[in-house]
């Protein structure tokens, strides 16, 4: 969704998810290492995910003709997902 209008698109930008996930849950906020853990582990998570497919489809089990694009996304999810890592712990020097 990088690089569209998500207003447009009625997708909530990040702050706005997470300023109605908080109302929504009864929290006052999500401090900010909490985020960046959550982001992290979630991108990981859809990683395994995608490699699942990705093997799936490389032995022939795949569910979908797509299967091959999808599990190509791994990486540059993982990369991103790294990237986070990375914040959280230049924000723990």
């Amino acid at each position: 969704l990088q690089g569209h209008d998500l207003a447009a698109l009625g997708i909530p930008g990040e702050a706005d998810y997470v300023a109605q996930y908080c109302r929504r849950t009864g929290r006052a906020s999500i401090p900010a290492a909490e985020w960046e853990y959550y982001l992290a582990f979630n991108m990981f998570r859809l990683t395994a995910i995608l490699q699942g497919i990705m093997a799936r489809a490389l032995q022939g089990n795949a569910s979908s003709q797509e299967a091959i694009d999808t599990g190509k996304r791994a990486r540059s999810l993982a990369e991103e997902a790294w990237l986070h890592v990375e914040r959280i712990e230049a924000d723990r020097i």
